[in-house]
């Protein structure tokens, strides 16, 4: 329930709630220990008191719409639901809260949590990822489209198709079926709008990158029964980074029928193609090497021949019926392909000196998803007791298609080269093996039924539980099948909830899930070793609160999870169990009409428990920051209230490289700085936005996968000027 987290305005405009006590706020100014960025215009003018009779104030209908809708979350199987009365962790991202972060990716929507690090950006890697209370967001089986998976394979959505951008912390065995327990991110689509619409951006960020953004809704036919949703992007431009290109198109449109009053008909279809130069895969030290300090690391290590392109295609069509106040029925369908080019290096370090080798894999590899969902939600009562019951079935298909080329399996050797200077290599030989073979198919049926059951006014409890038969099949290069899998796990959830106050949830969460089985990279020893699915566990106890004038987000956690690394010998294992334990916690205040600080901080205890290898046994787990603070302080002066500055920024902790722990990558902190100014021109509504990111250039490495690092983005400044008419 953090939607607040990155916007005031939705918070702000919820009318007549009580204040907070003394010690809340002083606990929620505790938690702002450093500043973040974010230009959120305009959130003074939303805030209310609690007097008899609230102030007039103007706002538009697309404004209006985005708060109401980031007060709910799609929490899968548990339907859409407020997210204050939900036990889960969760955090919602609008588009208009994305402009203002002027984000490209999830990295930026989300960078303000503190349960969440990043582990690579696509402006110096292949793509952006992201870790989740020290777990890896699964983009195989973890990103979801209005709640269906979708192919992400080292690849990134286009944001300007969606409403908004929902992540579900934790285990999702029940919610969404087979996932990692990092989490869930769900990408809501635009629907067509009631009233009119339009806008048109232009977006800069240096050192070149250009985008023209065009977003069109609205209403005809007969009573407004038909509805569309267009929008459009083109990008292309040389970024700030060495080598640094970058070339996108995006095209979405949705549409619907109102077939009667009760019956609503909808199809979706976005494409996107992206092409980045300029990439690296990761480089990975040998082992007995340190980590050294990336500001002494040369910007220029990627080559001429790197570079990195994704191209990605989607169709949905669904019907909705309201069966009566209290009954709702959904039948959806989607369709998505991913087809991903990578010609990236792997970097080597092979001595304190920084010498490496340069090995660049290319290849094309391509992954093809279907889902069918069928849903049913309902409220009724047994005498006292009330129910909120969903029932649902879904079923879905996964292909993958790898490449079986020099340039995936074994990669083309381009020469050495050293971390501190900048050395040209080339390789003539180098070319995209497209000889694909289909390497894994799975599917997954399941079936679901959950009961929120409200035992008095204050106290209720979850019941859900699904049952999934899971199948998958691996494939060799001559299409027969080298492993396969099966299992048929039921998995529960349980919780508890009650409510101190209508704002505000005190719960406890136990749940349960299952995640796809590893597989060995192309540069480990047993490649493509493949294995079955890992189980895990959570528990958590939180408190969430959603006021007038500030909010609270509290969680204690510990989530056990089954361990897959490389080992010593460079082999990819799956073994023990990696267990998780920490605290989540965030916070907002408003301290005048004109000031607003926002904070959050987690801490994380991690460690591998129950596993053979003892260099591993009881080390910290790799890719977890151990403590990670956030904070942002917003400034909306009474006497230009259209505009709106912004100052902030977050500390990551040290993070292990490995699964022994004998590197690691140490702790950072980045600063942002951020302006929105709103007028009009020609009667137009103009937004105008501009920003620095990494405002101080500061170097550092992250990392991932248990191995291999990657350098982080330079310094970049950021503006766009939007026209909404």
């Amino acid at each position: 329930m953090q939607n607040q987290f990155l916007a005031g305005r939705p918070a702000f405009a919820r009318g007549q709630r009580r204040t907070p006590s003394l010690l809340s706020a002083g606990l929620l100014v505790s938690l702002g220990l450093s500043l973040s960025t974010l230009s959120s215009s305009g959130w003074a003018q939303a805030v209310v008191t609690d007097a008899a009779t609230l102030p007039s104030v103007s706002v538009s209908a697309s404004r209006d719409d985005s708060a109401a809708q980031a007060d709910t979350v799609s929490a899968g199987a548990l339907g859409s639901r407020k997210q204050v009365d939900t036990p889960f962790s969760t955090h919602v991202v609008t588009s208009e809260e994305a402009q203002d972060l002027m984000a490209t990716t999830a990295n930026d929507l989300f960078k303000y949590d503190p349960a969440v690090s990043v582990s690579s950006e696509n402006s110096v890697s292949e793509n952006s990822m992201f870790n989740v209370r020290g777990m890896p967001i699964d983009t195989l089986n973890s990103i979801k489209v209005d709640g269906q998976s979708f192919p992400s394979w080292d690849t990134d959505l286009p944001l300007e198709p969606f409403e908004q951008v929902e992540l579900l912390k934790g285990l999702s065995g029940f919610m969404y079926g087979f996932g990692s327990p990092g989490g869930i991110v769900n990408y809501v689509l635009k629907r067509p709008t009631d009233d009119p619409y339009r806008s048109v951006s232009i977006d800069y960020q240096s050192a070149g990158v250009f985008s023209e953004k065009v977003d069109l809704g609205g209403r005809f036919g007969n009573d407004n029964r038909f509805g569309y949703r267009l929008n459009l992007v083109n990008e292309d431009g040389n970024t700030a980074e060495s080598n640094g290109h970058v070339r996108r198109k995006v095209a979405s449109l949705a549409v619907d029928f109102r077939v009667t009053p009760d019956l609503t008909w909808s199809a979706d279809a976005f494409y996107q193609k992206r092409k980045t130069n300029g990439t690296l895969f990761g480089l990975m030290f040998a082992s007995g090497l340190s980590i050294p300090d990336a500001s002494t690391v040369s910007h220029s290590l990627t080559q001429p021949q790197n570079y990195y392109q994704t191209e990605m295609a989607s169709f949905g069509t669904g019907l909705d019926y309201r069966i009566s106040d209290n009954w709702h029925a959904s039948l959806k369908y989607r369709f998505a392909k991913e087809n991903r080019t990578n010609s990236d290096s792997f970097l080597y370090v092979s001595d304190d000196a920084g010498n490496y080798s340069n090995t660049l894999y290319a290849a094309m590899t391509r992954y093809f998803y279907q889902n069918v969902d069928a849903m049913v939600q309902g409220k009724f009562s047994t005498g006292s007791i009330k129910h909120d019951v969903v029932v649902g079935a879904g079923f879905q298909t996964q292909t993958s298609e790898y490449s079986n080329s020099v340039g995936w399996n074994d990669g083309y050797f381009l020469g050495n080269g050293n971390l501190y200077s900048s050395t040209l290599l080339t390789n003539d030989e180098v070319s995209i093996g497209s000889d694909l073979y289909r390497q894994q198919r799975t599917t997954q049926a399941a079936l679901y039924a959950s009961d929120t059951v409200q035992l008095t006014s204050r106290l209720s409890a979850l019941v859900g539980v699904r049952y999934t038969q899971y199948r998958q099949h691996v494939y060799d290069t001559t299409g027969a099948v080298s492993s396969q899998y099966s299992a048929d796990p039921v998995t529960p959830t349980l919780a508890l909830m009650f409510k101190t106050d209508p704002y505000s949830t005190l719960y406890a969460s136990y749940v349960e899930s299952l995640e796809q089985g590893g597989s060995a990279s192309n540069t480990n020893a047993n490649y493509p070793a493949t294995f079955g699915p890992l189980k895990s566990k959570q528990y958590e106890i939180g408190f969430k609160s959603d006021h007038s004038k500030w909010g609270a987000n509290l969680a204690l956690f510990r989530v056990d999870q089954g361990y897959n690394y490389t080992n010593s010998a460079n082999v990819f294992v799956q073994d023990g169990t990696k267990r998780y334990t920490g605290v989540d916690a965030s916070g907002w205040l408003a301290l005048t009409s004109e000031w607003r600080v926002v904070g959050g901080v987690m801490w994380l205890d991690t460690k591998a428990v129950d596993v053979d290898d003892v260099s591993v046994e009881g080390k910290r787990v790799y890719g977890a920051p151990r403590f990670t603070v956030t904070g942002r302080v917003e400034y909306n002066p009474a006497y230009l209230r259209p505009l709106t500055l912004a100052f902030g920024g977050k500390y990551v902790g040290s993070e292990a490289v490995n699964a022994d722990n004998s590197q690691f990558v140490p702790a950072y902190v980045t600063y942002d700085l951020s302006g929105r100014y709103e007028t009009k021109i020609a009667g137009k509504d103009v937004t105008l936005r501009a920003g620095i990111n990494n405002l101080f250039n500061r170097r550092y490495w992250t990392t991932a996968w248990g191995y291999y690092v990657s350098p982080s983005p330079t310094r970049t400044f950021v503006a766009s000027a939007t026209v909404q008419f």
